[in-house]
């Protein structure tokens, strides 16, 4: 509880000391007349005491009942560590992440590039206005910022608001407040690649890679886990594939790391896949490939893996997509072939090889399986969220639609005509005697 002190006057005087001449009664302290006279003294939600010190001892009273207040509702705000800049605060939290590297470094630049020239020279305490982050989100839009890196670029300065909340430098995360409003996003639905398409490009990639294309389409799996893959992932006993890591790009160097959000999973295995993977396998015999695991420094890992290129290497993310990637998507007419002289091919957003991921989606759903299913195959975290990507897939909505309205209308036709024909005498379809009354049918 916050309690009010004179510091002008001794609280526990000694015996034979000379009362304050100003204030009978009162014998002064060592601070008489120095400063504010009143001083408020409380112990935080951390057990800290904490002193404030005031010129009238009703300002001190009244502050004391509001931090009172505040401390009762879990409110209360540290006037010291709030007086932190935003900046300041944003490198703590940033040199306290717990993420990957490459999630961190992207938050480095999130904050370095959209938060820090904005939002960073202000003090913590002055951050819970919702109004002040409104005019932040105006500023990205005047900047160019598409709608979508405006909500992940959000993201980031909630998550550090959160953690300033729990740490008592905020009374509550401004950017949660209703009045924040971000610009709405387009929403894309994912066309998936015809089957033609998956067969064609696949039958463009170089030969010594089919196999790769395959196993993404086969199995719904994400690039950097068919180039990190191992051959101990292969059982042709259970007729699956073991999903146990990638090979990803960090601070531009090559590491194994676990799959995305660390979801280790199993994948049915088909019969032709089986065919193919055996025949590579005979073609193209595995590869001891040696790298870091999870960090450019982390611990060396060796796995024998299925696809490397002409050198026995792993395969390079961004040369793979730039040169071998493309190449098929030309050879296969979907982007234009690469102008002559030109080192580069079309842009491709929509057409990176995370297509064959969708494809497998849509194949599957078509065929009926269930979404808890398939999300566990595609290692995603929650149902939800494949629900939510692939709902406009499920199965061949259209054509289901169109097949179930035509069997009631087919059933509707039928039904007319074996009806019974009106009855002469009565209510139609119905003899003289049960005729229902008119008033009975209204009620009824």
């Amino acid at each position: 509880m916050a309690e009010v002190y004179d510091r002008w006057h001794k609280t526990f005087p000694k015996e034979g000391e000379a009362e304050c001449p100003e204030h009978k009664g009162k014998v002064p302290s060592a601070d008489h007349g120095k400063g504010k006279r009143w001083q408020l003294r409380y112990r935080d939600p951390f057990g800290k005491q904490r002193k404030e010190n005031y010129d009238r001892k009703v300002d001190a009273e009244a502050a004391g009942a509001a931090i009172d207040n505040d401390l009762r509702q879990g409110k209360y705000v540290d006037p010291t560590a709030a007086k932190k800049t935003l900046k300041a605060y944003a490198r703590e939290w940033l040199d306290d992440a717990t993420a990957g590297i490459g999630t961190v470094d992207a938050y480095k630049g999130i904050v370095r590039n959209h938060i820090e020239p904005h939002l960073g020279h202000l003090e913590m305490r002055v951050l819970n206005r919702p109004s002040l982050i409104q005019s932040w989100v105006k500023k990205l839009q005047g900047a160019g910022l598409e709608a979508s890196t405006i909500g992940l670029v959000n993201s980031v300065l909630s998550a550090m608001l959160d953690a300033a909340v729990e740490d008592g430098l905020l009374p509550k995360n401004p950017c949660k407040s209703s009045s924040v409003k971000l610009p709405s996003k387009p929403k894309r639905k994912i066309i998936p690649w015809s089957l033609d398409r998956v067969h064609a490009v696949n039958a463009a990639l170089p030969h010594r890679f089919q196999c790769g294309g395959k196993l993404a389409f086969g199995c719904g799996l994400r690039q950097g886990e068919v180039f990190g893959f191992d051959e101990d992932e292969l059982d042709f006993d259970r007729g699956v594939v073991h999903i146990n890591q990638q090979i990803k790009l960090v601070r531009s160097t090559m590491v194994f790391a676990p799959p995305k959000g660390n979801r280790l999973r199993t994948v049915p295995l088909s019969d032709q896949l089986t065919a193919a993977i055996k025949a590579h396998m005979k073609e193209y015999p595995t590869v001891a490939v040696t790298l870091p695991w999870i960090k450019p420094d982390g611990e060396p890992r060796t796995y024998r893996l299925l696809f490397t290129d002409e050198q026995g290497r792993a395969y390079h993310r961004s040369v793979f997509n730039q040169y071998v990637w493309k190449g098929a998507l030309a050879g296969a007419g979907v982007i234009p072939p690469r102008e002559k002289g030109s080192p580069r091919y079309a842009a491709a957003p929509d057409d990176g090889m995370h297509a064959y991921r969708h494809a497998y989606a849509s194949v599957l759903l078509d065929a009926g399986e269930s979404i808890k299913a398939l999300s566990e195959y595609l290692g995603h975290s929650d149902a939800g969220f494949t629900l939510c990507t692939y709902t406009h897939l499920m199965p061949n909505s259209e054509s289901r639609t169109r097949r179930a309205m035509d069997a009631a209308f087919t059933r509707a036709g039928t039904d007319a005509a074996t009806a019974a024909p009106p009855s002469p005498e009565g209510t139609p379809g119905t003899t003289a005697s049960s005729a229902v009354c008119p008033a009975c049918a209204l009620a009824a």
